[in-house]
């Protein structure tokens, strides 16, 4: 079940490949692949050599087949499951609940809008259903933010590794925008986990460093109907305007820029009836949750979500405070693409900025 290897860009082999060809303190180790000829004439354009990857998966831990390594992890926690999807899902979520398990509900406000999903509450199981909601509808951007943050965890395999500061190992997080905790945290040292084996920890890192493999190369459409390179250029877009907006929008010279930028988010997405919940859209806008505001802050906020004014007269008061058309620009990208289910979301970005004067 390890053929899709055949087609996963070299990049996303990174974290797969640093588990089979490094040991836990950095250092290189001995094993069959560093000496097959296509590896060492190609090495790091993995995908030249994928079959050789999925060899050494098998040959490393000593399976016959990728199903059984993962049954033989499953085991270890005690889960199960009726088809092999169904089994990775089991894993994921165990996993994923050890690693959360620190969070408070002002972390989980950011995870839920990292994986930009709207639970009923800012818990583990909340989350969980959230994205397994989408999951269900064919929404598979929350799966693949996930597998970011697996491969954020499997890195935590490694002790000491200098390949962690190495620019091609960072580009495998460069997605994450708030979920740092998931690479500085080391799920392999978990309590549950310490009496595994070695090897059994090892087993572990290669399954979850597979299973983001998967999640990543799915082939998915969201509702707008986009292709899967599609929706992850918006989700690279949208992860740089989530850390721009809030270096304007957030200004403390210009406390009532706050307050005008708030309205723009109330009545632009009023507008498609698809209003965020106020915490996130201050993470989203400030980088700040609602109760981390000071008093004037946050009374600001309540008055903008009364606001009457139009967009047009909302812009021109952010123009005369003093940001420019590209900033304005930002502010409609960010909240378009704060939620997939806004249909044909390059286009409404586009009306807007022309309808708004800030674009030709």
């Amino acid at each position: 079940m390890l053929e899709f290897f055949s087609h996963v860009p070299s990049a996303d082999f990174d974290i797969l490949a640093a588990l089979l060809t490094k040991a836990k303190k950095g250092e290189e180790k001995e094993c069959a692949l560093r000496l097959e000829r296509d590896y060492q004439c190609y090495a790091p354009d993995h995908h030249q050599y994928a079959e050789l990857l999925a060899k050494e998966c098998l040959m490393q831990t000593g399976f016959a087949s990728y199903e059984e390594l993962l049954c033989s992890v499953l085991k270890k926690f005690a889960l199960t499951g009726q088809n092999l999807s169904a089994a990775e899902h089991a894993l994921v979520w165990e996993i994923m609940e050890k690693a959360c398990a620190a969070y408070t509900e002002e972390d989980y406000i950011r995870f839920a809008l990292e994986l930009r999903v709207q639970p009923q509450s800012y818990t583990f199981e909340g989350i969980k259903q959230a994205v397994e909601a989408k999951y269900n509808e064919k929404e598979m951007l929350p799966m693949y933010k996930i597998s970011l943050c697996i491969n954020a965890m499997v890195l935590g395999y490694f002790a000491k590794n200098p390949c962690l500061q190495s620019a091609v190992y960072a580009s495998s997080l460069s997605e994450l925008r708030s979920t740092e905790f998931f690479s500085t945290v080391n799920i392999f040292n978990h309590a549950r986990l310490r009496e595994f084996s070695e090897q059994e920890i090892f087993c572990l890192a290669l399954v979850l460093a597979i299973i983001a493999l998967r999640k990543k190369d799915q082939v998915f459409y969201g509702r707008s109907g986009d292709s899967k390179a599609e929706l992850i250029r918006k989700l690279k877009r949208f992860t740089v305007l989530l850390k721009t907006v809030p270096e304007f929008a957030y200004n403390k010279n210009k406390p009532e820029i706050l307050e005008e930028v708030f309205a723009f988010n109330v009545v632009y997405l009023g507008r498609y009836n698809m209003p965020l919940p106020r915490e996130m859209a201050c993470e989203m806008l400030f980088a700040a949750m609602f109760n981390t505001l000071s008093q004037c802050e946050q009374q600001a906020i309540l008055r903008a979500e009364k606001t009457s004014e139009t967009l047009q007269e909302i812009t021109q008061k952010l123009l005369a405070l003093g940001l420019t058309k590209d900033q304005l620009q930002d502010l409609i990208g960010v909240l378009a693409l704060s939620n997939n289910k806004l249909i044909k979301i390059e286009n409404i970005f586009i009306e807007w900025a022309v309808k708004l004067g800030l674009r030709s």
